[in-house]
């Protein structure tokens, strides 16, 4: 077997020698295989119009319309609705800008049903249609709020009891007193005569009720603190436990000094002030100063409510000097009693 040449100076002579191998290889293929086509090379961007006729008709038809399988084809029909082949794009784009709603046709068989003269399908009932008022009329002013229909609700009138047949005592307990005072006041305008006797005949206020309500309120402060040794009953924590018993506490305090004060009985108002004052100097005194507040405002409010009885009342030596002794323990508590303390020493100068 022959070698073939060293061509290691140049490699001219081995590369003319292989193209010559190749181009007898394609001669002898084409000739062998007449029936192909010859392929050209085309770019895969271009169109299949660009291919030649020759290779369309050679190719199978798979390649160039893919039949759908089965499963896709499902899928398709499950999918979105698509819009047909043949659509007017005039028409798609109003019915969208519009809001236009697909409606179900009215049957023609329904009694809802009418056919017109030109075969238009009528509609038995009118749309609704939305009245819009004028905007004044939805705020109407108070002169034709007024004038308005009634409402359904009567307003409650005060009848005469004249059929009652038994105790003048059992019917008085059924009263508040709002109505008893009416009742009263309205008997000595009847009667002007009976007033000097009503006044002698009325007897002093009764402080135990109001010393019971202080007394439960107080107590519902000290079961809402922590029951625990190992926890302090006055701190931060402790107070935000009772701070609404605390509350509830101060707001009965000054609600029942100013309502012995409207009554105007200003012995039964001093006695009420110092009941009151033991009561809350008997309450928790917190560790943080802002949550004695609440304390601070009660004895704020009863030593006005004691100035405004030593001012207003007819005061005897006796009772003075008794007043000065209630009211020495109670200044350390609040400097409000101070000013008390001088008022009584210039009505005790005037005696």
């Amino acid at each position: 077997m022959n070698t073939p040449p060293n061509n290691q100076g140049t490699g001219v002579i081995g590369r003319r020698s292989t193209r010559s191998a190749l181009a007898e290889i394609s001669w002898v293929f084409s000739s062998e295989d007449s029936r192909l086509p010859i392929l050209t090379a085309t770019n895969p961007r271009d169109n299949i119009q660009d291919v030649p006729t020759t290779i369309i008709h050679n190719l199978p038809a798979s390649y160039l319309s893919p039949s759908p399988s089965p499963d896709e084809m499902i899928i398709q029909q499950r999918g979105r609705r698509r819009v047909p082949v043949t659509w007017s794009p005039d028409e798609t784009d109003r019915k969208r800008d519009s809001g236009y709603k697909e409606r179900t046709p009215v049957k023609h068989g329904s009694p809802n049903c009418k056919i017109g003269a030109n075969g238009i399908v009528l509609r038995s009932t009118p749309r609704k249609r939305l009245l819009l008022n004028d905007p004044k009329e939805l705020f109407p002013t108070p002169e034709k709020s007024k004038k308005g229909s009634p409402t359904p609700k009567k307003t409650r009138q005060d009848k005469a009891f004249s059929n009652f047949t038994g105790p003048l005592q059992a019917a008085l307990k059924g009263l508040s007193q709002d109505q008893l005072i009416e009742v009263i006041h309205s008997i000595a305008e009847k009667h002007p005569g009976l007033e000097g006797e009503i006044k002698e005949s009325l007897p002093a206020p009764d402080i135990a009720p109001l010393e019971e309500r202080l007394n439960y309120l107080k107590k519902n402060i000290f079961k809402s603190l922590p029951n625990s040794r190992l926890t302090s009953k006055t701190d931060s924590p402790a107070y935000s436990r009772a701070a609404t018993h605390v509350l509830a506490f101060k707001k009965c305090v000054i609600e029942q000094g100013r309502q012995l004060v409207d009554s105007q009985h200003w012995d039964s108002v001093l006695e009420y002030v110092f009941l009151a004052w033991s009561y809350v100097r008997a309450t928790p005194l917190w560790d943080n100063p802002p949550h004695n507040a609440a304390r601070r405002q009660c004895f704020k409010s009863l030593a006005t409510q004691c100035m405004t009885a030593l001012k207003r009342g007819n005061w005897s030596p006796e009772i003075c000097d008794e007043i000065a002794e209630k009211m020495e323990s109670c200044v350390a508590d609040c400097e409000d009693m101070q000013m008390c303390m001088k008022q009584l020493s210039a009505i005790r100068k005037k005696l």
